[in-house]
């Protein structure tokens, strides 16, 4: 009977690891052999749990050494795309949740009882409710954890460690399996020594410092991620802006050749004296141009193909959009930025405009003198500005809002003044760049 259940726990183990290890790790195979090589890895367990019996008594390090070592061979034919730092470390990491979760488990139930823990776990009704409780909670917690893993699309991220950060990661598991097998033979009954005591502290220590320096990387870390994020919004940008700045020329070139073919055939009404015909004619051509191409004149070639088309897009959406401007063709600013800087303040106009059933304005002005002053200014919906932030209403937070990030890192490049403000249903953005 002990044997059966030492193998059904066993199995469960397995499970759980394998569990575990697709969170994060691509199997090796997908099919019949990667469940006889789980299979194998079962029967390796059983056989070097009994092993520390046989050859080392009750010594739980040895126990505990052994396990880790069979796990992270099995681990290493089984999974593929994970160094072997990374693997061990997640072995580490699972033994020793599964571990203290099994431990937890059985002093909570030996409190309730009123009974010590050895008494709890070897009392045979009680054992068997402590091993049905603790290794199904096991099994759960692992397949919950492996299927929001997935979900998140987590799975493969993390698996290479390289560099002293690595050595760092090993600090925890390390100082917990110390503490583990110092908790262990201690429950025994034995007293530690002071040496041992202090070296566990220092290892605690250790790790605690760790710790905080691999918080203050990983704040760098996300910092840089959205640097990222924010930079490949930009060539989005630039690639969209220029594709858009593509078709307008495009457009203007069909509007150049069917302009001229509209004189051609003026000229040829007036000198066959046809003023009727030619008056109808007039009047038709007129109501064709409805679309109105170019309501922009700067000066500058790129910021009035930007600014017409995006005028185009406001107009075929039903928005009112007009132009304050000046003579810009002597802009000192790098262009890119400047087209990165006004399409995400139009776009954000535009699409604030959308969200309302009427009353849809925009206003831009952008004027160069002593210094670039340039404003945006539309009806929106109430927005709440805090710190200089704009919270996002889209669905998946993390990868939308980089729009104002793009705008500040912008300005800020030019150390520019800015300021945002909503009042009586309109939004403004203003700044200022000394030129």
């Amino acid at each position: 009977m002990d044997d059966l259940l030492s193998f059904l726990y066993t199995v469960i183990d397995t499970l759980s690891l394998v569990f575990f290890l697709d969170a994060f790790a691509t199997r090796r195979w997908d099919n019949w052999k990667f469940k006889l090589g789980v299979g194998c890895f079962v029967a390796l367990l059983f056989w070097v749990l009994q092993v520390p019996f046989v050859f080392f008594g009750r010594n739980q390090a040895m126990k505990i050494g052994m396990i880790l070592l069979s796990y992270t061979i099995s681990a290493r034919v089984l999974y593929k795309e994970i160094s072997d730092k990374m693997l061990l470390l997640l072995v580490c990491i699972e033994y020793l949740v599964t571990y203290y979760l099994s431990f937890g488990l059985g002093m909570m139930g030996a409190f309730i009882c009123g009974v010590d823990g050895e008494s709890f776990q070897t009392s045979f009704p009680r054992a068997m409710v402590y091993g049905e409780i603790n290794y199904s909670t096991e099994l759960f917690l692992a397949y919950t954890f492996r299927r929001v893993m997935r979900k998140r699309s987590f799975s493969g991220r993390p698996n290479r460690l390289t560099g002293v950060r690595s050595w760092l990661y090993f600090l925890f598991p390390s100082t917990s399996v110390v503490m583990l097998v110092l908790l262990l033979y201690m429950t025994t009954g034995k007293n530690a020594s002071e040496m041992v005591i202090a070296a566990a502290c220092s290892l605690i220590f250790a790790t605690n410092v760790a710790v905080l320096y691999l918080l203050e990387r990983m704040e760098k870390t996300v910092e840089n991620q959205e640097r990222v994020l924010a930079l490949e919004q930009q060539l989005q940008f630039q690639a969209k802006n220029m594709e858009s700045a593509s078709q307008l020329y495009t457009a203007q070139r069909h509007k150049v050749h069917d302009f001229r073919a509209h004189l051609n055939t003026l000229q040829g009404l007036l000198e066959n004296q046809e003023y009727d015909a030619a008056e109808q004619y007039l009047n038709s051509v007129t109501q064709e141009q409805t679309d109105r191409l170019f309501l922009v004149n700067s000066h500058h070639a790129i910021l009035d193909a930007l600014f017409n088309t995006k005028a185009t897009e406001a107009i075929q959406k039903g928005i009112e959009i007009d132009f304050e401007l000046n003579d810009l063709s002597t802009l000192p600013f790098d262009v890119s930025d400047m087209v990165v800087l006004f399409s995400n303040l139009l776009d954000n106009a535009i699409e604030a405009c959308e969200k309302i059933n009427s009353n849809r304005v925009i206003r831009v002005s952008a004027v160069l003198k002593q210094s670039f002053l340039f404003s945006i200014r539309n009806t929106t919906l109430p927005v709440e500005i805090k710190n200089d932030t704009i919270k996002t209403t889209k669905p998946n937070a993390h990868l939308h809002g980089f729009g104002l990030s793009n705008i500040k890192l912008i300005l800020n490049k030019y150390h520019a003044d800015f300021v945002m403000d909503y009042e009586d249903g309109w939004f403004q953005f203003t700044g200022e760049i000394e030129t």
